[in-house]
């Protein structure tokens, strides 16, 4: 593993953040970085809204705004999520420049490689990682997960188009 993924590690938290500022803790890191994980569909977003509530300096990054077309419609393609993600970190990364705080990553996060570049800007930048993971009763049930009523308004059965108009998912009827 990379001395530098290890470092970064060294400053991540899966406990709730310490409300004390007198704290050592709280004098170690005056930014936060909050990775949201989770299953599509299980409340990420939502909980990014409640903590954007909490605290209103927070800015929100989502991989998924990168499929949001002019006309608000959410059209994701699989072929671009690469360069997706990498609209995101670069968003994430001059937020972090600039010193906001909190930043929150709105993305599944399930696996380390996805969360590693986030974690390498948290400890160039001096951010506490802070995970947090939504506490909806859904989070782990597969069928309500993919309901239709749960893909952020995607009819998983009839399919979408892509910002070039190519077909994207199942184009027959069920």
């Amino acid at each position: 593993m990379e001395d530098s993924l290890v470092r970064a590690f060294g400053g991540l938290s899966l406990q709730q953040p310490r409300r004390s500022q007198g704290s050592p803790h709280a004098r170690r890191f005056s930014k936060s970085l909050y990775l949201l994980r989770g299953l599509p569909g299980s409340g990420k977003s939502t909980l990014a809204r409640q903590l954007k509530r909490e605290f209103p300096n927070a800015v929100i990054f989502s991989t998924d705004e990168y499929f949001i077309m002019e006309d608000g419609t959410y059209e994701f393609n699989p072929d671009c999520l690469g360069d997706a993600h990498k609209w995101n970190q670069e968003r994430a990364r001059k937020a972090m420049k600039k010193g906001k705080s909190p930043v929150i990553i709105d993305n599944t996060n399930i696996h380390a490689w996805e969360m590693k570049p986030y974690a390498i800007m948290a400890l160039e930048n001096r951010y506490e990682v802070i995970f947090r993971e939504p506490d909806t009763r859904w989070k782990f049930h597969v069928r309500e997960l993919a309901s239709p009523s749960n893909l952020n308004g995607v009819d998983i059965r009839r399919g979408r188009k892509d910002r070039r108009g190519a077909r994207i998912g199942p184009t027959e009827e069920n």
